[in-house]
């Protein structure tokens, strides 16, 4: 089995997962599945981020310089961003929702 360091998987997230998640909401998840997550699986990632963030400080204590969520700043603001363009993405597909039912 194949262990990923804390900081490469901080690299991860923010590069790789987090505009996943966006990219999906855009296109081909519904409203509720937004909503979720919003409420849930954002919140939960966040906490991961910051133990991630705490066991990678503990072995690399200069990993700021290398990986850019090795900081609590960054990831608060990441996620702040993050739920600002999926609550977005939920208003404007509520919108298109509701007219299309109004239309119908």
């Amino acid at each position: 089995m194949v262990t990923i360091d804390p900081c490469e998987r901080l690299k991860i997230i923010q590069t790789q997962l987090v505009p996943a998640i966006l990219t999906s909401a855009t296109y081909d998840v519904d409203t509720l599945d937004i909503k979720v997550a919003i409420e849930k699986n954002l919140p939960d990632l966040e906490r991961n981020c910051y133990e991630l963030l705490g066991r990678c400080e503990k072995k690399w204590p200069d990993c700021r310089n290398e990986i850019e969520l090795c900081s609590s700043e960054k990831i608060k603001e990441l996620f702040r961003e993050t739920r600002e363009k999926l609550e977005k993405i939920w208003e404007e597909k509520e919108k298109r929702a509701g007219k299309e039912s109004e239309g119908t």
